[in-house]
């Protein structure tokens, strides 16, 4: 993911110096916490697309068919 990032940014980033693993290990957890939530999140305003007072109210993105997969450009070199 780190060269994907850098290969995104056009600029090879600077390698920090001293990191504690468990400390790292420790924000991993909370970053993946964060990113259930947020996916949670995104299935519930998907399901209340096109009901009264949804956030979403039946926008969809342009081009995109239902059930579709959308992918960003690095997603697609990978394969």
């Amino acid at each position: 993911m780190w060269l994907r990032t850098e290969r995104a940014l056009g600029r090879k980033l600077p390698e920090l110096e001293g990191v504690v693993k468990d400390e790292v290990m420790v924000l991993a957890e909370r970053v993946g916490e964060a990113q259930r939530v947020a996916v949670k999140e995104m299935k519930e305003l998907h399901e209340g697309r096109g009901k009264r007072g949804a956030v979403l109210k039946g926008r969809r993105r342009p081009g995109l068919g239902i059930g579709k997969k959308v992918r960003d450009d690095m997603d697609q070199e990978e394969g």
